[in-house]
């Protein structure tokens, strides 16, 4: 059976709660990355219960991350 996939919105917990153990420059980039993330949320592109593959297909159809966040 085919594990579960992971929504956006458990991807972008787990990268919130990880972050903190990180050097300062990770986490200044993980920052940018979770905010671009959401932007695309914000934006309609992908939806926070969308799975993680299915959202990174919508996310190259835009053209990639700082399209889809409208960067």
């Amino acid at each position: 059976m085919k594990p579960k996939a992971r929504t956006v919105a458990e991807y972008l917990d787990e990268l919130e709660r990880t972050k903190g153990s990180r050097p300062d420059q990770v986490k200044e980039g993980l920052a940018i990355y979770i905010e671009l993330w959401r932007k695309a949320v914000e934006g309609g592109v992908i939806s926070l219960a969308d799975d993680v593959e299915g959202a990174l297909e919508k996310i190259d159809k835009k053209g990639g991350l700082y399209s889809a966040a409208g960067e």
